[in-house]
């Protein structure tokens, strides 16, 4: 009769055990960001903390129409292939607009590499303004894919 109590209790203690573990776990990911990783032929991108500018126009506005709304899916990005002309003083400057709906579009252009101004947030390394909000320049941090093309990013806000 001992025997079966011991091992009863055992199994009683080695539950409670994986429950706690299980419970750590499961709250312990809820504060760890997540990892978006995307990958072309010629590099990985690895982002902890970052929203993409999405490719596609959704409910984000200003005062002068659709400007970029950010997102968490690498696969949903704007891919910006114009890395020569970014880095020229009159950037690069792209449309972009919804497939089913052309009438929901802006217009964007791209500063990339922009550094060494002295109001810029320490991890950016472009800047953008789009036709949404015309005269309004925002800081973000531009990640190359390749040679000519790269993928515009902002902080990712925090948890609600």
């Amino acid at each position: 009769m001992l025997a079966y109590q011991v091992s009863r209790t055992m199994a009683v203690i080695a539950l409670v055990g994986l429950i706690g573990v299980v419970a750590v776990i499961a709250i312990s990911s809820h504060f760890v960001p997540p990892i978006f990783t995307a990958s072309s032929a010629t590099t990985t991108v690895t982002s902890t903390a970052s929203v993409y500018l999405l490719s596609a126009v959704g409910p984000c506005k200003g005062p002068g129409g659709y400007t970029p709304c950010f997102g968490g899916d690498f696969t949903q990005a704007e891919i910006f292939n114009c890395a020569n002309a970014a880095a020229a003083s009159s950037g690069c400057m792209k449309q972009i607009a919804n497939p089913s709906n052309p009438q929901m579009s802006y217009q964007i252009t791209v500063w990339y590499p922009y550094v060494g101004h002295s109001d810029e947030p320490s991890p950016a390394n472009c800047m953008y303004e789009s036709s949404g909000d015309p005269g309004h320049f925002y800081y973000a941090h531009c990640l190359p894919l390749n040679s000519t093309s790269f993928v515009v990013t902002e902080p990712s806000p925090p948890p609600l």
